[in-house]
């Protein structure tokens, strides 16, 4: 007895066909954990002795040193409600100024660079109102929009320098003399932050973030003798969050 030939065609659509018909029958699990990036924008807070003094003497503000920042950060979710995570922050930037009420002998400028480098490892609790699944009947997860809120602490790796032309009124008359002045520590911050993660598929989402840290630290070094430097400010960012 002649058994008909099976298509190859056949086979190889049944093997395709009968895993994906019991993937979509059974409970979608969720996944735990999460990576993401984040590229943004950092608004420095001013405020502080430093600063003050900076708008007094040089025609320098706070804004002058807005700038990018680059996060990545590690997520675990507890539940559908709640995630704990951990992060890192990269911002640095340099802004141009110079005396406000002094000139050189010459009658031009006297300038120099500020620079500061931020760089908060952080730890922080969200909270999900909304979960971050919807149950169907069966157990199935079904994806939907992320809104979250939360805090955390953190320390704050920093850097701060001037560089360029400078006066020295220690000297009749005051005069012009080139310098580096340079300043770094840690300082304990606390954040709060707010987004929303927009699922484009099961592993991979869009998120925007809005975050606001708080956090100064004691000059010394070259700085010694003006006080403290405030080092929160304001940011927001996007990105993506890889889930596995």
């Amino acid at each position: 007895m002649r058994v008909a030939a099976i298509p190859p065609v056949l086979v190889l659509g049944w093997f395709t066909l009968v895993p994906a018909v019991g993937a979509h029958g059974a409970p979608a699990a969720p996944r735990s954990e999460a990576i993401q990036i984040r590229f943004g924008w950092f608004w420095p807070a001013g405020g502080g002795e430093l600063w003050d003094t900076n708008e007094q003497v040089f025609t320098l503000e706070a804004s002058d040193l807005d700038g990018f920042t680059l996060g990545l950060g590690y997520l675990h979710s507890i539940g559908n409600v709640a995630e704990i995570g951990a992060g890192v922050e990269f911002y640095e930037e340099t802004a141009l100024s110079r005396y406000a009420d002094f000139v050189d002998e010459s009658g031009f400028g006297i300038y120099h660079d500020t620079e500061l480098s931020l760089v908060p490892v952080t730890l922080d609790v969200r909270f999900l109102p909304g979960g971050r699944h919807r149950i169907r009947p069966g157990g199935r997860h079904v994806l939907k929009p992320v809104f979250y809120v939360g805090g955390g602490i953190g320390a704050t790796f920093w850097e701060y320098a001037e560089a360029g032309d400078f006066l020295d009124f220690g000297a009749e008359p005051p005069v012009v003399f080139p310098g580096r002045f340079e300043d770094d520590g840690v300082a304990f911050e606390v954040h709060g932050v707010a987004g929303v993660e927009l699922p484009l598929n099961p592993a991979v989402g869009f998120l925007i973030e809005a975050r606001y840290s708080a956090a100064d630290d004691e000059l010394e070094d070259d700085f010694a003798g003006l006080g403290d430097i405030e080092l929160g400010g304001a940011s927001i960012s996007g990105g993506f969050s890889f889930r596995f």
